[in-house]
């Protein structure tokens, strides 16, 4: 029988289950998924992880070092420029990664029916999942600007923030700020000096997220369970190959999640 999870930390309140749950149904194919909580990884827990499992996510914190951690590795376009994986397949022995953040976050812009309108998008944070989001924006071709505490290559900082108050069209929310327990924190941006903001995307999601409260009804707001059912959907054909898409049923599981906020 398939045997896949999700690691990470701390895993306190994840659908990933539930969604593979009903892929399996709709596949007719049989397996389990599971939550695999690990603080932190390192070369003696990918390997009894992979002993165990054929296939896994990833999530925060491990996405990108996950990427060091066995030289034997075989690492995928995606991964290899994005620098962050979060499925990983075990095939022949050996760790095959894959990124289906970038893809997932695009099959959900198609799914939303979203329009750019020529304006550019502020990403808050630089971890694995914000490189994600870049890539994606640099395949289609859109200005991204990623904002961080912590100035890195490539990033901005807050404060340069309001000199792009007029170009931004979408925010896309990569941070833990807004999930437990961090519901609390704000960011240091005034969301009402960007005047031409049409859409935020927070990538966290769960009836305690606050993130979206700081925006009214006048914007579009969209928490990250979108894009995680399409990402799970791209790891679970990575994994069997049962080239499921994604307008075949990501209405179904949508729905299905969204009872169970």
């Amino acid at each position: 029988m398939n045997k896949f999870g999700v690691l990470g930390w701390p895993l306190t309140n994840t659908f990933s289950p539930q969604i593979h749950e009903l892929l399996f149904v709709h596949t007719g194919i049989k397996g389990s998924y599971t939550s695999i909580r690990e603080e932190n990884i390192n070369q003696e827990t990918i390997l009894k992880i992979n002993q165990g499992f054929h296939g896994y996510n990833i999530t925060i914190p491990h996405k990108e070092k996950i990427l060091n951690l066995d030289n034997s590795a075989i690492l995928s376009k995606s991964v290899l420029e994005i620098g962050a994986c979060n499925t990983v397949l075990i095939k022949n022995s050996r760790m095959h990664l894959f990124n289906t953040d970038f893809s997932g976050f695009m099959d959900f812009l198609d799914l939303i029916d979203h329009n750019f309108n020529n304006k550019e998008v502020l990403i808050l944070g630089s971890g694995g999942s914000s490189k994600a989001i870049a890539y994606s924006l640099k395949l289609l071709n859109i200005k991204y600007h990623i904002v961080s505490r912590s100035l890195r290559d490539n990033t901005i900082s807050y404060n340069d923030v309001p000199n792009l108050s007029s170009k931004i069209g979408m925010v896309v929310n990569t941070t833990p700020v807004g999930m437990p327990p961090y519901e609390n924190a704000e960011l240091p941006i005034k969301w009402h000096e960007l005047v031409n903001l049409q859409t935020v995307i927070n990538l966290g999601y769960g009836p305690e997220n606050t993130f979206l409260n700081n925006f009214d009804d006048s914007i579009l707001k969209y928490d990250g369970l979108g894009m995680l059912i399409c990402q799970a959907i791209e790891s679970f054909n990575i994994w069997t190959s049962a080239a499921v898409s994604t307008s075949s049923i990501y209405g179904e599981v949508l729905n299905k999640l969204e009872g169970e906020k």
